[in-house]
């Protein structure tokens, strides 16, 4: 494997068995070391391959100037992300490495950001927050700077980003306050208070963070089952007027109007949350 170029002492650019460029880390991998000669293989901890060519080239700008050990811990987020089966797609790395960086400099400048939105994050994207609040440990464990629980949202807020595809971070606030608006029609509207820890309640969350994102997209399915939506609202009448409610909500407020599929998943997920209702206690 020969160096394609050198980013700092402890990354360089070399290529895989199919030619594309990929990032190298290892303790002094790069320490004095130049374009076309062999890497010592055996100095390599990571590597980090994205698929996009544009995408890569991006992270070899910041992984130039930054230290590469912010690379490192947003490779452990998207490692645990993808774990939790987060879809998440590569250009987490790049705007986590940035992230990462930027926090580090701030809080040691004494500049700390409050996150407005901590209390959602926490709330509406359980798995993300806690990735994020691990992402902030390890930050601690290498710098000593305690980022801190504003640091961890902001962090979640990221791999929310990356999951929805989206690089506009304000989306997410739109997302969550239409989440939480749905969430209080539901509420009002059955008379019930959600057991936010059920598993019925956790997929109706996540069905609602893409849903949400879908309005703001305006990208909605495609009606392809009609014939099934026409059974379960003729045996599901009660859930399907808060199907209606949501419906009627959005297209007033957003100018959005719901598939059938769309109103066919919710009438399913507000199914599963009634029915869990009544059996409880």
């Amino acid at each position: 494997m020969k160096i394609i170029r050198v980013l700092n002492t402890n990354a360089v650019v070399t290529l895989d068995k199919d030619r594309r460029e990929v990032i190298v880390t290892g303790p002094g991998i790069g320490f004095q070391k130049k374009k076309g000669e062999q890497l010592a293989e055996e100095l390599i901890d990571k590597t980090y391959c994205l698929r996009s060519g544009e995408d890569s080239r991006r992270l070899q700008q910041i992984v130039q100037s930054v230290s590469e050990q912010y690379l490192g811990i947003a490779g452990r987020v998207v490692d645990a992300a993808r774990n939790e089966g987060l879809k998440v797609n590569d250009v987490l790395y790049i705007t986590l490495t940035d992230h990462i960086n930027s926090a580090v400099e701030r809080l040691r400048s004494g500049i700390a950001l409050k996150n407005m939105m901590k209390m959602d994050m926490r709330r509406f994207y359980e798995k993300e927050y806690a990735i994020g609040q691990m992402a902030v440990g390890r930050v601690l464990e290498e710098t000593g700077i305690d980022l801190g629980d504003d640091e961890a949202a902001f962090i979640a807020m990221h791999i929310v980003t990356s999951e929805l595809d989206n690089s506009k971070m304000m989306d997410i606030q739109k997302i969550t306050e239409l989440m939480n608006a749905i969430l209080q029609i539901v509420r009002f509207h059955f008379k019930i208070e959600f057991h936010e820890d059920s598993v019925s309640y956790q997929r109706f969350v996540t069905h609602l963070k893409f849903f949400s994102a879908r309005v703001f997209d305006h990208g909605a399915y495609q009606d392809s089952m009609k014939e099934i939506y026409q059974v379960l609202v003729a045996q599901n009448e009660e859930a399907y007027s808060g199907v209606r409610k949501v419906a009627d909500f959005i297209k007033k407020q957003y100018s959005y109007t719901l598939s059938v599929d769309e109103q066919l998943y919710l009438l399913i997920h507000l199914k599963r949350i009634l029915d869990e209702e009544r059996e409880l206690p």
